[in-house]
């Protein structure tokens, strides 16, 4: 019973730490090409309404490119990440008392740790105009938030499963930007 009830204090506790970081409160009223754009990415992910709140919450114009969309996501799941590794250094670590817990949470830690650097690589790549690397960068991360989503058991309620699923979200959402910014890039430079 003691157990139950730490796990839930710390699930409700990551929980609403992490919602309180998804910028949903102010987002903006897009224009149309950039709704298009908007459409275009979230129609290749999981949730679209949820990619909608999460891609319109980071605008700060109702007017953005592909660059601008790409550029704001790829910071987003970085912070995001990084955020996803403090919660579990500082939270679930020390809190766990399951050995099943801890051991996932001790391999999130180094995945997510992994899914940081990546993404940083990408986010720079990315400001430095080499496409190819951010978008090879983009789904490495993708895949190391993949490893911790394996160790995490979706039916047994952990903070694991709603950090990857937003975490996961917000890099798809990145990702898929990045493919569309890095065609449109490389022909409008060609001859």
């Amino acid at each position: 019973m003691a157990h139950y009830m730490n796990m839930n204090l710390i699930i409700t506790s990551l929980v609403m730490i992490l919602i309180s970081h998804l910028p949903f409160s102010s987002t903006v009223n897009p224009d149309k090409p950039t709704k298009s754009i908007i459409d275009r990415i979230c129609n290749q992910t999981v949730n679209f309404n949820e990619c909608e709140l999460i891609v319109t919450s980071q605008l700060h114009s109702p007017h953005a490119n592909i660059a601008t969309i790409t550029e704001v996501m790829t910071k987003r799941a970085l912070t995001f990440a990084t955020e996803t590794v403090s919660q579990i250094q500082d939270y679930l670590l020390p809190n766990a008392t399951d050995t099943q817990d801890k051991a996932v949470f001790s391999a999130c830690e180094i995945a997510y740790k992994a899914v940081v650097s990546r993404l940083q690589s990408a986010y720079t790549s990315m400001k430095n105009s080499d496409y190819v690397a951010m978008k090879a960068q983009q789904n490495q991360a993708l895949g190391y938030i993949d490893v911790c989503v394996e160790r995490t058991n979706f039916f047994r309620r952990t903070p694991m499963v709603a950090a990857n699923y937003y975490v996961r979200l917000t890099a798809k959402i990145a990702s898929i930007a990045g493919q569309i910014l890095a065609p449109s890039t490389t022909t409008s430079l060609s001859p």
